[in-house]
């Protein structure tokens, strides 16, 4: 997402492969396009050269479109809404002039235009609170439900929270606290990253643009989107032509899917075999039975012990018989924090 004319149609593009769709400004209602992005990854590569299995499946990230969502005269609550089911928000900042596509405020600076667009979210997410707080309000003058009690006492925080105009990410709740808000969907709660959209005279300095964004803390890429969408439409050959002569290494899709994975807080874990060499996504911090989860629920429920290989254990060995020999084979309890790169076998009853 992103104010108009700040080119997320042109980065949703670049990032996913799809050709642009019309020209101009659309409005959020019209069309948010979706892709699943299959997640480049060399290490799941080269499992797949060494075990060489019947089927190989990388991790995904699903992209959703959705242009002027702030930033424009009118907002559509049905966009919001879809928004606010997302797990992380890509908000497109316009760092590139144009005489032909002049910014709509005249000026490019896009350290205000982010705060314009957190006001918006931050004004979203307080009606939403409101409208919540005032249902629960009867509830709780009678005491009557100890749930809506607790619900009320953090909705409460998450107003004047947002009353202060800072986000809900930022507020110190337990875990417990932000389960309860979870079905929300509060969009300043969310992981976010940006994506600072040059120009092609501005290549070179994607570090010093990006800068003062990662400074914050906040998860930050420079990328030349128009440049960017036409090397994804081209085939390999002349694409290497293409980058070439513009002094480009590499396409800033994987870059940005890892700049993603940064913004999520998640990791990769692998299973492995003949049948199959497939890559999972995991919070940081979940152990061996979120892992057995995700494969499928009923590893978790009949959880036995994980059969670990530390990644770089296997790259250094490339053959489990050898990992073996070498005392890195471990077997881990349900309370091991998977780490990156972890090949996992899930052994379970039933």
């Amino acid at each position: 997402m992103g104010i108009p004319l700040s080119g997320v149609k042109t980065i949703y593009s670049a990032i996913s492969g799809h050709a642009e769709s019309g020209g101009g400004f659309r409005p959020s209602s019209a069309l948010n396009r979706l892709s699943v992005l299959k997640v480049p990854d060399q290490r799941l590569d080269l499992l797949t050269e060494i075990f060489k299995p019947k089927k190989k499946v990388p991790a995904t990230v699903e992209l959703t479109e959705f242009p002027g969502l702030f930033g424009g005269e009118k907002t559509d609550p049905q966009a919001v809404a879809k928004a606010r089911e997302s797990d992380a928000l890509v908000i497109v900042l316009r760092c590139f002039s144009s005489d032909v596509v002049p910014h709509p405020k005249d000026s490019i600076d896009p350290r205000r235009d982010l705060d314009d667009i957190d006001a918006e979210m931050v004004l979203s997410d307080l009606a939403v609170a409101e409208n919540r707080l005032e249902r629960l309000s009867g509830s709780v003058k009678t005491k009557a439900n100890e749930d809506d009690l607790a619900e009320h006492a953090v909705l409460t925080q998450v107003h004047e929270q947002l009353e202060e105009g800072r986000p809900v990410r930022e507020l110190d709740l337990k875990p417990e606290q932000r389960k309860r808000i979870r079905g929300f969907g509060f969009l300043t709660a969310k992981p976010r990253m940006l994506i600072l959209n040059i120009g092609e005279g501005q290549l070179g300095e994607e570090d010093r643009i990006a800068s003062p964004f990662r400074e914050k803390g906040w998860v930050a890429e420079a990328l030349c989107g128009s440049l960017e969408a036409e090397l994804a439409q081209l085939e390999e050959e002349e694409r290497g032509e293409f980058m070439s002569d513009f002094g480009v290494t590499e396409l800033a899709a994987p870059r940005v899917l890892a700049a993603a994975y940064q913004a999520l807080e998640v990791r990769t874990f692998y299973t492995y075999g003949d049948d199959e060499c497939r890559a999972w996504t995991i919070k940081v911090g979940d152990n061996a039975v979120d892992a057995a989860a995700k494969i499928h629920t009923d590893l978790a429920k009949g959880f036995i012990r994980a059969e670990v290989i530390g990644w770089e254990d296997f790259e250094r060995h490339r053959d489990i018989k050898e990992v073996k020999a070498a005392g890195r084979f471990r077997l881990e309890g349900k309370d091991y924090a998977v780490e990156e790169g972890d090949l996992i076998i899930i052994r379970h009853s039933g």
